[in-house]
């Protein structure tokens, strides 16, 4: 079993702990060794069931290099703290629950995870550290860059591009072919009619700004 820790001692680590053991139930492949964060109140004790260990500098120097995955939502932090884990030699590590629907072809980046009910299309790149969540329907021939994030609910339709660091908010949408660029937003319930420019974010249904 490969040893990992979960960067991120919060209510989605405590998530990923859990998709951890749903694995773990169709195939034990994973050894949970607890939670690293830097928080002063989170390097002893629980979380879900499983150690806190203190910053990931300490777990270097207790385990050695082990397997990691960067729980934290804020894409900007998440990219930040992987590369810490990184330039200590810890590898990323890949989740994927058991019900997730990914076809045989999808290229899915280190350090990315994708979530429960969720389907991944025919032709589809995933890139590293991106977070597909619950109930999400990525269609064919989608590129997702590093470090973004779809929230539960969400529909991008096929041809998209998604950029690096973009967040999909929670049920919005893509229509087939259009361009979300890096670090953008498309909000919670939005459906995104045309390409978002980076850095740019819409809100409510439509094209509004």
């Amino acid at each position: 079993m490969k040893r990992i820790v979960i960067v991120g001692a919060s209510g989605f680590g405590r998530e990923i702990a859990w998709i951890v053991e749903r694995i773990n139930g169709v195939r034990p492949v994973l050894e949970l060794l607890g939670f690293c964060d830097d928080a002063a109140d989170k390097r002893e004790g629980l979380c879900g069931g499983h150690p806190q260990l203190g910053p990931i500098e300490t777990v270097r120097e207790r385990f050695g290099a082990v397997g990691f995955f960067c729980a934290v939502g804020d894409n900007r932090a998440r990219r930040l703290l992987s590369g810490r884990a990184l330039a200590m030699g810890f590898e990323p590590v890949t989740v994927t629950d058991p019900s997730a629907l990914i076809a045989p072809d999808v290229l899915l980046g280190k350090g990315s995870y994708v979530g429960i009910g969720s389907v991944v299309s025919v032709g589809t790149k995933i890139g590293d550290g991106v977070l597909i969540n619950h109930q999400v329907c990525v269609g064919h021939d989608v590129t997702v860059g590093d470090f973004a994030q779809v929230c539960p609910g969400v529909c991008v339709s096929g041809g998209c591009s998604i950029g690096e660091g973009a967040l999909l908010g929670t049920n919005a949408g893509v229509i087939p072919l259009k361009k979300i660029g890096a670090w953008s937003t498309v909000g919670a319930g939005s459906m995104a009619l045309r390409d978002v420019a980076d850095g740019t974010t819409i809100m409510r249904i439509g094209n509004r700004q």
